[in-house]
């Protein structure tokens, strides 16, 4: 069986673009983005805040010694 011609649907296929062509694939893809973002949105964030905190002890420690040079 051989192919058909380019621009000529395939017998017993719709006369429409190719799926490359259409905007399903982009539907497709922003539905996996969405679901991407949902799951990133319900991960724990316990990490994220300890990370945090450990950003600050550099000068949570600078104004404890200040404090202590300061007033000692």
């Amino acid at each position: 069986m051989s192919e058909p011609a380019v621009g000529k649907p395939a017998a017993g296929k719709p006369a429409s673009e190719p799926r490359r062509f259409g905007l399903d694939a982009i539907d497709a893809e922003r539905a996996k983005l969405d679901a991407a973002k949902d799951a990133a949105k319900n991960e724990d964030k316990r990490s994220t805040a300890r990370l945090v905190a450990l950003t600050n002890l550099p000068w949570l420690i600078a104004f404890v010694a200040w404090l202590i040079w300061k007033y000692l």
